[in-house]
């Protein structure tokens, strides 16, 4: 009967320890598994900014000369990097 008692109280104490050990677990893996979804969003999303950044300076610099003279190189270089901080929000909001 004492041995009985002990066991049914041992086994009380266990269920809320394992619930508290899991609840962790749970939340050290979601924790885990946020970062890793980060760390290669960040790796396509760089490449996509990366990549349309090379097309569109290429497309700048194929274009004739008066186009460059008749602009201002400080509001061309603003609108390209709002269209870099754009593709990164809008990247980020698919996430």
């Amino acid at each position: 009967s004492i041995v009985a008692t002990s066991t049914v109280a041992a086994s009380l104490g266990f269920v809320p320890l394992s619930l508290v050990v899991g609840y962790g677990v749970s939340r050290a893996a979601a924790s885990g598994m946020q970062e890793l979804r980060n760390a290669v969003f960040a790796h396509v999303a760089q490449d996509a900014i990366r990549r349309v950044g090379r097309q569109v300076f290429n497309h700048v610099h194929s274009l004739d000369m008066s186009f460059h003279l008749n602009r201002n190189t400080g509001t061309l270089s603003r609108v390209l990097d709002r269209g870099n901080r754009s593709i990164s929000f809008v990247l980020n909001a698919m996430v």
